[in-house]
């Protein structure tokens, strides 16, 4: 089985953040790690009250929402919270790699509800591609984000692109080789990834030096028919 890393994003606060602000931020990430979402939801939504323009205030309550969405009355009500919320931080700060992985994650969350609990393969599939966008993003801001490539590979054996998948594990493997469930998630993707590949691709070696051998047989046959002939 596979599974997304659901990363405490330990931001700096940005210098032009309002000190009170900027503790409340703070006083949420921690509450956050202690897993006392509650109280961590609080934090941000007072941070925001005192800076509504601060970014990563934003991006910790889309990552809240996300967290506990399937413990509420409404779980894709949450998500579309959660998703707000990001579009919200990313319309402050489109440059941070973190915003744009918890992005992901949400859409993933939003994906996969559509699939597993509306029974929409069609909806669920645009999710996950909107998805495969943000881990891409995140990536391409910052190509040495281990967390970015991991959800990036996640999402690629989502979609049954599992050959890509391995790569970037791979490429996870390259920048953290101790990195959370990495090891399992890499023989799982290189499992699938075989399964995955069409017969005339993993085989494609035996199958023309096989035509190779009948080509030959054929004209071995005509060279010897000419000559009793």
């Amino acid at each position: 089985m596979f599974m997304l890393v659901m990363s405490v994003f330990v931001i700096l606060p940005a210098a032009a953040v309002s000190e009170d602000a900027a503790k409340l931020y703070n006083a949420a990430q921690t509450l956050t790690a202690q897993k006392n979402y509650t109280s961590a939801l609080q934090a941000y939504d007072l941070a925001i009250t005192v800076d509504p323009d601060y970014a990563e205030a934003w991006n910790g309550r889309a990552d809240i929402l996300n967290r506990v969405n399937q413990y509420t009355d409404n779980p894709l009500a949450t998500l579309n919270l959660a998703l707000n919320a990001s579009d919200r931080s990313l319309e402050l700060n489109a440059s941070s790699s973190n915003a744009w992985i918890n992005r992901g994650l949400i859409l993933y969350n939003l994906g996969y509800y559509y699939q597993d609990k509306l029974n929409d393969t069609s909806t669920a599939n645009l999710y996950y591609s909107k998805q495969l966008e943000a881990f891409d993003k995140a990536t391409t801001l910052e190509p040495d984000n281990a967390d970015a490539w991991f959800n990036k590979a996640y999402a690629l054996c989502g979609m049954g692109r599992c050959n890509e998948g391995v790569t970037a594990f791979k490429k996870v493997q390259q920048l953290d080789p101790d990195y959370p469930y990495l090891e399992g998630n890499l023989k799982n993707a290189e499992k699938l990834a075989e399964s995955q590949t069409p017969f005339y691709i993993k085989y494609a070696f035996g199958i023309v030096a096989g035509v190779i051998v009948v080509i030959g047989a054929v004209f071995w046959f005509i060279a010897v028919r000419k000559k009793y002939q």
